[in-house]
């Protein structure tokens, strides 16, 4: 196991004023329970109001085998400093799950895919875990060398599956609701393609 640390992001504005928040002007596709868009609202609309909207999550391997997982930056505004998949986030209004999975690894990881570099390995529904996203999962195809966004992610660490499993058995309370919802899945499913 090892751990790629980032100096801690600290921002000169005021952090509870929602007009600075670099998340204020994000707009979302809102989608009904057959995920089919029926509108579109502001992040924070989208959130205080529990609506249906769209996410992804994405695993990526370390150059030794290893699966990243990220630490979010004390400045997100959904689980600050909680441990999370290699990166992910919202759907952009518009945007279809794949790209905003590309978009996702470079803005957080420093890293340009393709659309056809991602493996999509699972589809899941709005719940409580998930914080009312429906969410597409992907694999990366191929080792990546991340270089993190400071804004974005407190640190990285790397480990297999089991050091994970391990981890999520002691210290549980570390990880994001949708980390802990979304990872035995994604082991299931690992498990099978090998």
């Amino acid at each position: 196991m090892y751990e790629f640390y980032f100096d801690f992001y600290n921002k000169s504005s005021d952090s509870n004023d929602m007009n600075t928040s670099p998340y204020s002007s994000e707009v979302f596709d809102v989608v009904d329970e057959n995920d089919l868009v029926i509108g579109q609202a502001m992040r924070s609309e989208v959130h205080q109001q529990a609506l249906l909207h769209r996410a992804v999550h994405i695993f990526a391997r370390s150059e030794y085998d290893q699966w990243i997982i990220q630490k979010r930056s004390s400045q997100k505004d959904l689980d600050p400093l909680l441990l999370t998949s290699s990166c992910s986030g919202h759907v952009d209004a518009g945007e279809e799950y794949r790209c905003a999975a590309v978009r996702e690894c470079s803005e957080e990881l420093g890293v340009s895919l393709k659309r056809m570099d991602l493996l999509e390995i699972l589809r899941v529904s709005p719940c409580l875990e998930t914080g009312n996203e429906f969410v597409r999962v992907y694999l990366t195809k191929h080792v990546i060398s991340p270089v993190p966004n400071k804004e974005e992610i407190f640190c990285l660490e790397a480990m297999n599956l089991e050091q994970i499993k391990e981890k999520i058995k002691k210290e549980g309370e570390l990880f994001s609701k949708s980390f802990l919802h979304l990872f035995p899945l994604v082991v299931h499913i690992l498990q099978r393609l090998h």
